[in-house]
């Protein structure tokens, strides 16, 4: 994915990149579509053609190194490395399963909620602006000509907890159900009364319209990353339908997040 996008930022057709360090157009396809693992040297080759130099360059050199790992993790402060590629995998996904427990999906929240959840985790300054404009940037794949079917479940205590005070609150339930109106959306809560499902921490699912095998995004404490080996994906996909038997339907939601809010209205 990498490698494509760098190729089309230039404007370049497969012919004409696999030309210019002396592949075939059909070897170029099968590398950028993951059917090939390409040696070091063309990946090196085709990042000079494409003009790609400094961190991208050594991050997508080191990707390389790593091909046939099964996951790529990261600690500590993960936004600038895995950012990019999260953004890239969403533009390209056919489908996205979001479970939250702790925070509102970061696809779904409202710029006051985002900065009230920065401010709490001691993000400040410029650092929160880039992170709140990273996300906001994000949220554009849901309303893209080729959006993905969306669907969020989100467990009770994550609506519950007041991010930003009642009335940011009051605007983010509302934004919800304005959401949940898309035809691309489908949001489903988790209400405190289902009790006894696992809980598997926050994450994503992603599907792709290619014949690429579906990944999964999650963050956990100071590690954060994506898997895709079968073995791997398979246990996020039956912790997605464990959740889903214990969720309300799309109405109920909807039902749901207009009563909420007008809880908050009243406190």
């Amino acid at each position: 994915m990498e490698l494509a996008a760098a190729r089309e930022r230039t404007g370049k057709t497969t012919k004409e990149a696999a030309f210019g360090i002396g592949l075939s157009a059909p070897t170029l396809n099968r590398s950028e579509n993951a059917k090939r693992l390409s040696p070091i040297t063309d990946i090196a080759g085709l990042l000079a053609l494409y003009e790609v130099t400094g961190e991208d360059r050594k991050r997508i050199l080191e990707l390389a190194d790593r091909l046939d790992a099964p996951e790529w993790l990261e600690a500590g402060d993960r936004l600038p490395r895995l950012l990019k590629p999260l953004v890239t995998f969403e533009a390209r996904a056919a489908t996205m399963f979001d479970a939250a427990f702790d925070y509102i999906p970061g696809l779904l929240q409202i710029e006051q909620y985002t900065r009230a959840v920065h401010t709490a985790e001691g993000v400040a300054g410029d650092d929160q602006d880039a992170c709140i404009d990273a996300r906001l940037a994000r949220q554009r794949v849901l309303g893209a000509r080729l959006a993905p079917r969306y669907t969020a479940v989100i467990e009770e205590a994550a609506l519950r907890r007041t991010y930003g005070g009642s009335e940011a609150m009051i605007r983010q339930v509302n934004w919800l159900i304005e959401r949940a109106k898309q035809s691309n959306i489908d949001i489903h809560v988790i209400p405190f009364r289902r009790w006894g499902y696992p809980i598997p921490g926050a994450f994503m699912m992603m599907g792709f319209r290619e014949d690429v095998p579906p990944i999964v995004y999650f963050e956990h404490l100071a590690v954060a990353g994506f898997l895709d080996a079968p073995d791997h994906t398979q246990l996020f996909h039956d912790a997605a339908a464990k959740l889903m038997k214990f969720a309300l339907d799309s109405a109920d939601t909807v039902k749901f997040l207009t009563m909420l809010a007008a809880d908050y209205e009243r406190g």
